[in-house]
């Protein structure tokens, strides 16, 4: 009797919260790391949020979104990306392709169902070698949140000073990785979640290792081309941008080289739209959700 109360308590406290609050847990990604994520709503909710954060930037940034989408009916789930956060730090691999299989790893563990992916900044890379690795038939749909997929060494020539400022951030984060860190939350929101602060943020970017955080921001925006990944796009994308971005343009131009994209600005934004303006990042997200076919990604 004792075995079966240490299962069964086991089993409640990795399930779902019904009331909204979130939950935490781990789950296998690929090449035996372990990912951490968050998650809220009921698992048999008609729709699944999986949100996938931005660069060194742990799941607790959705924490509005966790609360807001289950409460509105969607079983919602946020992971720290590999060699972030709680997940295991990977010595290598940790390139989008990369975190790609971490992505599909978790929608099969978690029986994740009629799927929307929603990759912000690093995560939009995520989500395009997701898509060029793995198809979209495990998805409903997409969302990319204020970033172009990379042109790789183009964009040295296409967004010069963007990737100049960049490139010199990259010796100050490996003097100064904590400073850096609390310069970048400063830079990418206006001000954080309510349930959390500059503090604790810069504290979850912080398990990164900076080589690791290096070899990840190059990977992400200066060793390839993902253009051609967004023919692959066969399902409805949502493209948001805030209005204060130095990439809308290319923003713009992502938008229309999808086969099947919507293209909305969050002006008064900053990088990180989905904090600064929640709830009109929010009500955006749920029309684009409600607009898809009821039955569009496999069960």
């Amino acid at each position: 009797m004792k075995t079966w109360c240490v299962v069964l308590l086991a089993l409640l406290c990795a399930a779902p919260a019904a009331n909204g609050k979130s939950v935490a847990g781990f789950t296998p990604g690929a090449d035996r790391v372990r990912i951490h994520y968050l998650e809220a709503g009921a698992s048999h909710a008609p729709r699944t949020l999986l949100f996938i954060p931005g660069w060194r930037v742990s799941a607790t940034i959705w924490s509005q979104q966790l609360d807001y989408f289950a409460a509105h009916g969607f079983r919602v789930v946020a992971i720290d990306s590999r060699s972030q956060g709680e997940s295991s730090i990977a010595v290598g691999g940790n390139a989008p392709e990369d975190r790609a299989g971490d992505i599909q790893q978790v929608i099969a563990s978690l029986h994740l169902r009629h799927v929307i992916l929603v990759g912000w900044s690093q995560g939009a890379q995520d989500v395009a070698a997701y898509v060029d690795r793995f198809g979209t038939d495990s998805v409903d749909g997409l969302a990319l949140i204020d970033s172009p997929v990379s042109a790789g060494p183009g964009d040295m020539a296409a967004n010069p000073g963007f990737m100049k400022v960049i490139a010199a951030g990259l010796a100050t984060y490996a003097k100064n990785p904590r400073a850096y860190s609390d310069g970048m939350m400063h830079a990418i929101m206006h001000a954080p979640p309510a349930t959390t602060s500059f503090a604790s943020l810069d504290d979850e970017a912080m398990k990164t290792p900076v080589d690791t955080g290096i070899s990840m921001l190059v990977q992400d925006l200066f060793t390839t081309d993902r253009r051609p990944y967004l023919k692959h796009f066969g399902k409805p994308t949502l493209v948001i941008a805030s209005g204060e971005s130095p990439l809308l343009d290319a923003q713009r131009q992502m938008a229309k080289a999808l086969p099947h994209a919507t293209f909305d600005v969050i002006e008064h934004a900053a990088h990180a739209v989905f904090v600064d303006q929640p709830a009109v990042f929010e009500r955006k997200l749920e029309a684009f959700a409600e607009a898809l076919p009821t039955h569009a990604g496999r069960d």
